[in-house]
């Protein structure tokens, strides 16, 4: 019997430390793609928004482990904020600085910060899935109006009635992102043995 101990313990390390670096790097990318939007709708440069916004998702999808999964997965919160966004423009609650083509279709560069969030959701922040339902809810509910309050503050967007509006987003969220969170596990392009958290034993001896 050979001892095989020690280089299955330095296959762990590099495995975590893959994973290390590869939350990191993906968290990173996301605030990147997300200020790329913001800004570039607040400071007419939409066009450099979008397309940093796009290459990050193009990144994300280069690194899937299944491409078709992350894709559908992708694409699906493509829609689902395009239907929400274009609702809350639809009904005046959101007013956009640049980027709006037609009146009642929001800018594609906040439409892009869908697929950009959902990026994270399965690697830098997968810890979702292991969540209850209402805390994954309590958290959009939450936190979610901040993020589109900091879109008001750096001029992308207006809210003429700004409580109404962050009303509606908290509630929207509240529902919006468990459905993504359960989207994003069964269509997650990033399982692999990196970031499964039940992992089976490996052999240490033959």
């Amino acid at each position: 019997m050979v001892c095989l101990s020690l280089p299955v313990q330095q296959e762990q390390l590099i495995d975590t430390n893959i994973m290390t670096r590869s939350i990191i790097s993906n968290f990173i990318l996301f605030q990147l793609g997300w200020f790329a939007c913001v800004l570039g709708g607040a400071n007419d440069q939409v066009v450099i928004g979008t397309l940093i916004a796009t290459a990050v998702i193009a990144n994300h999808l280069y690194r899937a482990h299944d491409r078709s999964k992350e894709t559908v997965f992708l694409l699906l919160a493509l829609i689902i904020g395009l239907i929400f966004e274009s609702l809350v423009t639809a009904l005046g609650l959101a007013v956009y600085s640049h980027g709006q083509v037609f009146d009642s279709i929001a800018p594609i560069w906040i439409i892009l910060m869908w697929p950009l969030f959902a990026t994270t959701l399965n690697v830098s922040m997968r810890w979702l899935k292991r969540m209850p339902t209402l805390a994954v809810a309590a958290i959009g509910a939450a936190f979610a109006p901040f993020a589109y309050y900091a879109g008001n503050r750096l001029g992308a967007v207006v809210y003429d009635d700004l409580l109404l509006s962050m009303c509606i987003i908290a509630i929207a969220w509240g529902l919006l992102f468990p459905l993504l969170v359960v989207m994003s596990s069964k269509l997650d392009g990033y399982m692999s043995t990196t970031f499964k958290h039940d992992q089976q034993e490996r052999p240490q001896h033959v």
